[in-house]
């Protein structure tokens, strides 16, 4: 039973330190004779150990069995026999001795005194968190670090400073920085574990004030960096480094200087987003996750022949399904610039749902906008995509955007955006009127019309108008569109999805992808409960726009031809309506596929529901229809379950040199577009806003 008592009392202790073990043929042993009382023996034992025990030094037998005492250097500790007491219960004695004069000077200490009392010190909590400068002896910390973490934020809050007097794998000894003063701490490892527990403080600080300094020596960035940790959560925070400096002043009273403070924010973004290099090395494992928790999703890593990253795509299974069955074959695809350490370019492709809203269908990075990679991600769009009748393409002017479509994507229509037009525009030509005849002319239901616009800004200038001709015409005009454009006429989705993603640009390339995932996550959610609320036959803006045009049609007069053709009559002008195949002459209902004021007048007269006229895209049960899948997250990173072979890929960082200066942070204005002025809606002035207003109100 002594043994057994020995070995749980050695598992739980709480000091180890290296030990100095001293055989011996015999011991000496104390027996307990109830009556007789204690006797001093020396007998032959074969198996045990006297060990040595000073003030730097504890012993560990050869079971690394570990006691928790502190006896002086010239006395030895002995494992003694047994002793019975009146309840026939056995227990091992400890006792101090001195082996000198062969006398006991000790009194015995029952080791279940001893027991006790170390089980109620493991019973101390684990402190974490640097929140607290509480400090006291037997507090537990789950590491070093996180022990003089606590240490040096206790510093700064309480304005002094302390050195390292000794500080190893097993022993953390600091004092405060003035000799005169008493305040220090030693703590040591538990055991093999890498927890450390306090087992000296003295608190009381005698130091004097003339040994404060203004910038304290603890304030250093990683710990600046640790304590503004949590500001940093999430993305898009807006505390720059001239506000951490504001803020420890405030806080602590140190001035930091700027570029402290900058070291400080970039260690606190990367001990919470990770290290970009192990980002790159993990994405592979991350899409074989994906891939499994959303079937249908398509991922695909290129790597050149040094491992490095070359290209990456991405299209989630939820959005190809919803694309396939319920949204318009018209897709937009942009690249804007990536703001973080390896730089790169983000490639998108988007389309507009039923409800006229941002619908995501890949995402791709590479290292530019240049031939090769836009042609490998067009490339993969149309593997993922397949055949799609009708397709039609919108894009800047961009050349190695209209080499890969054309050459990806033969059998579909690529037009032009009419803003980015519009914007060479305003810097080739210096002429505002052209500016607004172009955007007139581009968006002209009726060739007639869009021949009289033209005409118009032809007069004006020669130049703009074989300008924009050289282009082609069909490209940017919607009179002269021979595909189903709808009503999208810009890429202004792809450049509303850039604005969105703002922020989750400066993330590592892993975080960026699940930043990705997780807003198409959200907007999936989000909408498909707004589509369930929706109790009109059609979505929100379908419905809209069709109740506006029918409001216009209620004076219009029709005019019967046969069953389903008739003549529609207002304010002088005609357009001859043909139900059967949803035609107009004014264009409106062909190229927008909802019912213009004419063919509603026309449903009137002939008592036909507008509502089966327009397109299958702007029904509510499409737009259900287009967010019905789910997109699951990947989970947390440690429970994934990930085959070898794709564990074992390695992905290197790109070949990738950063610019000198100041990283670039906001995009280069395409050309014509000026920075707009803006207004004041306290004041009515302009150059500021409501915010900095600093005008008085009479």
């Amino acid at each position: 039973m002594s043994f057994e008592i020995d070995k749980e009392l050695n598992e739980d202790s709480m000091l180890m330190h290296k030990s100095r073990h001293i055989h011996c043929d015999s011991v000496e042993t104390l027996t307990v004779d109830g009556e007789n009382g204690p006797r001093f023996q020396n007998e032959s034992h074969e198996g045990y150990k006297v060990h040595d025990w000073n003030m730097n030094e504890t012993a560990i037998n050869e079971e690394d069995y570990r006691m928790n005492t502190n006896p002086t250097s010239d006395k030895q500790v002995t494992q003694i026999g047994l002793f019975r007491t009146g309840s026939a219960q056995s227990a091992e004695i400890l006792t101090m001795i001195d082996t000198s004069d062969g006398f006991i000077h000790d009194n015995p200490t029952i080791i279940e005194d001893v027991a006790n009392e170390r089980q109620n010190m493991m019973q101390q909590p684990i402190v974490s968190g640097i929140s607290d400068d509480h400090l006291e002896e037997h507090q537990i910390y789950s590491s070093k670090k996180e022990l003089q973490r606590k240490l040096y934020m206790m510093a700064l809050k309480r304005k002094f400073e302390f050195k390292t007097t000794k500080s190893t794998t097993k022993l953390l000894l600091v004092e405060c920085f003035d000799k005169e003063c008493k305040w220090r701490v030693r703590a040591t490892k538990l055991g093999i574990s890498n927890m450390f527990q306090i087992m000296k403080f003295y608190s009381t600080h005698t130091c004097r004030l003339d040994m404060m300094s203004r910038d304290n020596r603890h304030a250093s960035s990683w710990l600046i960096g640790e304590s503004i940790r949590e500001t940093y959560q999430g993305i898009g925070c807006e505390f720059r480094p001239k506000d951490i400096v504001a803020d420890i002043r405030k806080q602590y009273g140190i001035q930091i200087s700027y570029d402290k403070a900058w070291r400080a924010k970039e260690l606190a973004l990367g001990s919470i987003r990770g290290s970009p290099e192990e980002s790159y090395n993990t994405l592979p494992s991350y899409c074989y996750v994906l891939e499994q928790k959303n079937p249908g999703t398509i991922t695909d890593i290129v790597t050149d022949c040094d491992n490095q990253f070359k290209y990456f795509f991405m299209s989630i299974g939820a959005s190809l399904a919803g694309f396939h069955t319920s949204i318009r074959p018209v897709v937009a695809v942009d690249g804007t610039f990536l703001k973080a350490k390896y730089l790169g370019t983000l490639f998108i492709a988007a389309c507009k749902d039923g409800n006229n809203q941002i619908y995501p269908l890949a995402f791709g990075i590479g290292d530019s906008e240049n031939d090769a990679s836009w042609e490998w991600f067009l490339q993969k769009l149309h593997d993922a995509l397949g055949h799609i009748d009708d397709l039609f393409v919108i894009s800047d002017r961009h050349g190695s955007i209209e080499k890969a479509v054309h050459k990806v994507f033969p059998h579909a229509r690529h037009g032009v955006c009419t803003y980015h037009v519009g914007q060479n525009l305003k810097t080739k030509f210096k002429n505002p009127a052209i500016h607004k005849l172009f955007h007139d002319a581009a968006h002209a239901y009726r060739v007639s019309e869009f021949n009289f616009i033209f005409g118009q800004l032809e007069m004006i200038d020669p130049r703009a108008a074989r300008y924009l001709m050289d282009i082609g015409v069909d490209r940017w005009a919607r009179s002269y569109s021979t595909e189903k454009r709808y009503n999208i006429m810009t890429t202004g989705i792809v450049e509303s999805l850039n604005a969105v993603l703002k922020n989750a640009r400066d993330l590592p390339v892993l975080q960026l992808v699940e930043e990705l995932r997780n807003l198409l996550q959200k907007w999936f959610v989000t909408r498909q409960q707004q589509a369930m609320s929706m109790s009109t036959e059609l979505t929100m803006w379908a419905d809209g726009e069709l109740r506006s045009r029918y409001n216009m049609s209620a004076t219009y007069l029709v005019e019967p031809i046969n069953s389903k053709e008739c003549n529609v009559n207002y304010a002088g002008i005609s357009a001859q309506v043909n139900l059967d195949t949803r035609s107009c002459t004014c264009r409106q209902f062909d190229l927008d596929h909802i019912p213009c004021a004419h063919a509603i007048a026309a449903c009137r007269f002939y008592n036909i529901s507008c509502y089966t006229l327009c397109s299958k895209y702007f029904t509510t049960k499409a737009l259900l229809s287009s967010y019905s899948e789910c997109i699951y997250p990947t989970g947390n990173e440690i429970d994934w379950v990930v085959p070898n072979h794709i564990r074992d890929k390695v992905v290197l960082p790109p070949k990738t040199r950063r610019p000198t200066g100041r990283p670039r942070k906001v995009r280069i204005p395409s050309g014509g577009e000026g920075k707009r002025t803006s207004r004041c809606s306290r004041c009515g002035q302009y150059g500021h806003n409501r915010k900095t207003c600093k005008r008085p109100i009479p």
